[in-house]
């Protein structure tokens, strides 16, 4: 096998991107099945060309065709078939999925990311660790699709109250989801409506008579 990767890299400088090597990993991908990725990512239109292929990876045709049902079992490469002006058609190997993989692995490391920070920010304003019970609350919202950034302003009100507790953030959350507020700038505009509507109420009520 080592003499196949000598040959391979010897005979043709393949270019290899940082994120494979992710994917290889992740997808546990074998030696010849990383191979045959590599040599189809290098190609402008890659083709299932057993011939050209193997001239170039010297992998053998069995071989070829065994890493080839194995990624497009895996669904990391697929089949588009192209039609020329001409009429002809022609099998061309997509290699897309490889890059929404990887799109979305960064994506759930960014959103793991975030959910820890998240935590830590509890912490700072609580001055504690935060519970199991409270680690399970918090993901809880998330899992209900409550945007972090109302999460967060819920948790500076509650501070600014003094009142520092999940069930008083809770209620806080609850009342801006029922007047519809999904984010900071939602919750802005609602408190400058309603103190707005306040002014105009307290003018209207004025006795103006009495202080003529």
């Amino acid at each position: 096998m080592n003499d196949v990767v000598f040959k391979t890299l010897k005979g043709k400088d393949f270019i290899v991107k940082n994120y494979l090597l992710k994917v290889a990993v992740e997808l546990r991908l074998s030696l010849n099945e990383m191979i045959l990725l590599i040599y189809f990512m290098n190609q402008e239109e890659p083709t299932l060309n057993i011939e050209n292929i193997s001239s170039s990876v010297y992998l053998s045709e069995e071989e070829i065709m065994e890493a080839f049902t194995r990624l497009v079992g895996i669904n990391l490469i697929s089949m588009n078939v192209i039609k020329a002006k001409d009429g002809t058609r022609s099998e061309i190997i997509s290699c897309d999925n490889v890059i929404k993989h990887v799109s979305s692995e960064l994506a759930k490391e960014h959103k793991k990311e975030k959910k820890s920070n998240l935590f830590e920010i509890f912490e700072s304003e609580f001055g504690r660790g935060l519970s199991p019970m409270e680690y399970e609350i918090i993901d809880d919202w998330l899992r209900q699709g409550m945007n972090e950034e109302l999460i967060e302003e819920a948790l500076r009100e509650a501070t600014l109250n003094n009142a520092k507790s999940l069930r008083y953030i809770s209620k806080i959350l609850l009342t801006w989801q029922e007047k519809g507020y999904k984010s900071k700038h939602d919750i802005v505009r609602g408190y400058k409506k309603e103190s707005e509507s306040s002014a105009s109420a307290d003018l209207f009520d004025y006795n103006w008579l009495e202080n003529e």
